[in-house]
């Protein structure tokens, strides 16, 4: 998922306001419309009510006022003849002067004929001013009934209504009065009291209207802005006057209906911006208030991220979730304390542990046989033990019983670990302590097995080939308890020895183990092995095999010993490459050689002389500290020339002699005041051993690294001075190494 960078709060309090803010927009946002509608059915609601209740009112108003009229002409009828001409009597004759703007009177006798005509001003509040007789008479002229009825009409092209009435005294007195109302004055009224204005003092302007039924004029006459038919949304009201000729009547158009409501909402939408602020700041206070204990308690645990378990947690007497995270940091402190006690416990212990499995180690190392135990030349031996752990359960041993006869043995004990060793260090001890009581092999391995089960709760057991070989007559005996073959290398061809085993050691208390026997001939080499390396399997869970390992050293055909172990260890490691080893990986060889003696593994025979006198090359190394010690040289000294010489004597022998050129070597010594010279010279073919030294990775595990180079490496970091020569077909080494250090 993709993380909007400009969205990552920093804080909780930033978090929660910005979340109100979202949480408040979508919500106004999804109820917009429905908000906007429901304002609109609600202020249109409001203003329909409001301007109908008005229309209503000022309709009663008016119509008391132009029904006072009638009454108001009967009583002007009934004025006498003295009073007729007086205004003021005129005036004080009237009840409803609110919309009269003229008045006629008519009297006519046998004795007089009189005309009177008032007009009322309201520029300056109601006057009066007299009109003339032509003034009266045109008014009057519009009454054109004989009879004494009243009734309205209204003149033609005018916005005005006359009231009519004719009193008839008796045949020969008439009286006739007319009283005329400006419509003009009724529209500007209802306008006046029909003007709406709301709580927010929002004013509704709209327009008033009059309608005369008796000629259908409008009051005001529309125009081309206002023409045609009313638009859906406008508000319409009418309030029909009984008994008069007039409609009130109201229209809010729907444009100004929308700009009010626009204002409303723009009211509604401040109103929520300010409650918004109004709940942010809430919010941001609160959380300020919350998160401050959080704030507190994050410095106490940064103290403790840099290790400082001591440092003192903030204490926050609160039941909440900040509360209870408090506490929990508390009890994670002291268990975190207790833990790291407890861990420094453990690995204190397991460091012993570990010490104690290397001594372990080195004591199981130290107690299979070294190089010195094969010194006799009529054979040759070579082993490998890789353990899969620390310690190991596997074992081999080889050693003397007599002169000419050498006992060899091989095991695998069951499981792995330290239990295996003490069961495979018990087994060896058993193997040398009665293998001088037992005359063959099988009787050492009923021996062995009696011992094994004697005190075995576990039922620990171990699987073992044991031979004796008679160096005189060259018969090798040998017996198997439950361990596999070994296979015979003679003339580049591999079999297994013909073997059936017995019972593994330590189950069995009368078990048997049958003996067989072999002649062995001159080069032959006799390969022992434990099921690590047949069943070691790769990434693929192919198996290694017994048959695997026949065909690598059938193919391989080595020609020494230690050659079966290296062939072997390397084909086992190409193959289960990057696989766990799950198994102890034991190998142990004998080439057994009667009638030669020993020869070091090289490419070509080989002289060496010490000083002109001719050495072998197991010679070498202990004539030349000899020589040393008897000048009373230092062990260290002697130590790393003994060392020096092996490595150059080596590679001569391995690099510089082939089998059509054989090695001849000098080595001469040379003991001065203050160091010790040596001199190689060697007949083989030119070549620097010096040249291209570079230091090994030492970090590499030995089986990743690649061959060569660290002897030479050695002698040049051993030595103090180094020089070669090639001189007459010779290859020249002059190395010096001095007494004392300067």
């Amino acid at each position: 998922m993709i993380k909007i960078r400009y969205l990552q709060f920093t804080s909780i309090t930033y978090r929660l306001v910005f979340a109100c803010v979202m949480a408040a927009l979508l919500i106004y946002g999804l109820s917009f419309y429905q908000m906007r509608s429901l304002l609109e059915q609600v202020v249109t609601g409001w203003v329909r009510q409001v301007a109908q209740s008005r229309l209503d009112a000022q309709a009663m108003q008016i119509r008391f006022a132009l029904g006072q009229v009638s009454h108001d002409a009967l009583a002007l009828a009934q004025l006498d003849g003295t009073h007729i001409n007086d205004p003021e009597e005129i005036w004080n004759a009237l009840s409803s002067r609110q919309f009269i703007r003229e008045i006629a009177l008519h009297s006519k006798s046998p004795a007089a004929e009189q005309w009177t005509g008032l007009t009322v001003s309201m520029d300056n509040g109601q006057t009066l001013s007299s009109g003339k007789k032509d003034a009266a008479q045109a008014l009057l002229s519009l009454c054109n009934k004989k009879d004494e009825s009243a009734y309205w009409l209204s003149p033609a092209g005018q916005h005005n209504l006359v009231f009519c009435k004719r009193r008839q005294v008796d045949k020969l007195i008439q009286q006739d009065v007319a009283l005329l109302i400006d419509l003009q004055t009724v529209l500007l009224d209802l306008q006046k009291k029909l003007y709406v204005v709301d709580a927010l003092d929002q004013g509704f302007m709209g327009r008033a209207r009059v309608s005369n039924k008796l000629n259908g004029d409008i009051l005001p006459e529309a125009t081309s802005a206002t023409a045609g038919s009313p638009h859906n949304r406008d508000i319409v009201l009418s309030s029909d006057l009984p008994d008069l000729p007039l409609v009130l009547g109201f229209e809010l158009p729907a444009q100004e209906m929308t700009h009010h409501l626009q204002k409303y909402f723009l009211i509604i939408i401040l109103s929520m911006g300010k409650d918004m602020l109004l709940m942010c700041i809430a919010i941001a206070l609160v959380s300020r208030h919350t998160t401050k204990a959080l704030r507190d308690l994050s410095r106490s645990t940064e103290e403790i991220t840099q290790g400082n378990l001591d440092t003192e947690l903030v204490k926050i007497p609160r039941s909440d979730e900040v509360g209870r995270l408090s506490r929990s940091f508390r009890r994670m402190r002291d268990s975190l304390k207790l833990h790291i006690l407890e861990l420094q416990e453990v690995t204190a212990a397991r460091q012993r542990m570990e010490s104690e499995l290397a001594i372990a180690a080195q004591i199981q190392q130290a107690m299979l046989p070294s190089a010195e135990a094969a010194a006799d030349p009529r054979y040759s031996m070579s082993s490998l033990l890789q353990p899969a752990r620390v310690v190991g359960g596997d074992l081999y041993d080889y050693f003397h019983v007599a002169e000419d006869r050498i006992c060899m043995a091989i095991g695998d004990v069951a499981n792995k670990g330290m239990p295996a060793a003490l069961l495979m260090a018990r087994t060896l001890s058993l193997i040398r302590t009665l293998a001088h009581q037992s005359g063959s092999a099988g009787a050492l391995l009923l021996a062995v097995n009696r011992e094994l089960v004697a005190n075995n709760p576990e039922c620990r057991f171990v699987t073992m080939f044991f031979a004796i070989l008679d160096l005189s007559t060259c018969k090798m005996q040998y017996a198997s308890a439950g361990h596999d073959a070994p296979l015979l290398l003679r003339d580049g061809q591999v079999s297994k020895l013909t073997l059936e085993t017995g019972p593994a050691l330590g189950l069995e208390e009368d078990a048997s183990f049958p003996q067989f026997e072999i002649s062995l001939l001159g080069q032959d080499i006799v390969v022992m092995y434990t099921d690590g390396i047949t069943e070691a399997r790769n990434q693929d869970n192919e198996e290694f095999s017994e048959s695997r390992l026949q065909t690598t050293i059938s193919q391989q055909a080595p020609a020494f010993a230690a050659d079966v172990i290296r062939i072997v260890t390397l084909a086992h490691q190409q193959f289960i490459a990057q696989a766990p080893q799950f198994d102890d990986l034991t190998l142990l060889s004998m080439q057994f050689h009667p009638q030669a003696k020993r020869r070091k593994p090289a490419f070509a025979d080989w002289k060496i002389s010490l000083n002109g006198q001719l050495l072998a090359y197991d010679q070498v190394k202990p004539s030349l500290a000899g020589l040393l010690h008897a000048q009373q040289v230092s062990d260290e000294v002697v130590d790393d020339l003994q060392l020096i010489t092996e490595e150059v004597l080596v590679n001569v022998l391995r690099h510089g002699a082939t089998d059509q050129d054989p090695a001849s070597i000098r080595l001469d010594v040379h003991l001065q005041e203050k160091e010790v010279v040596l001199d190689v010279v060697d007949n083989s073919h030119a070549y620097n051993p010096l040249q291209g030294i570079s230091q090994p990775d030492l970090e590499t595990d030995f089986a990743d690294r690649p061959e060569g180079g660290l002897g030479l490496y050695l002698v040049n970091a051993l030595a103090d001075h180094i020089d070669y020569n090639y001189v007459q077909g010779h290859n020249s080494l002059h190395i010096r190494k001095f007494l004392v250090k300067p």
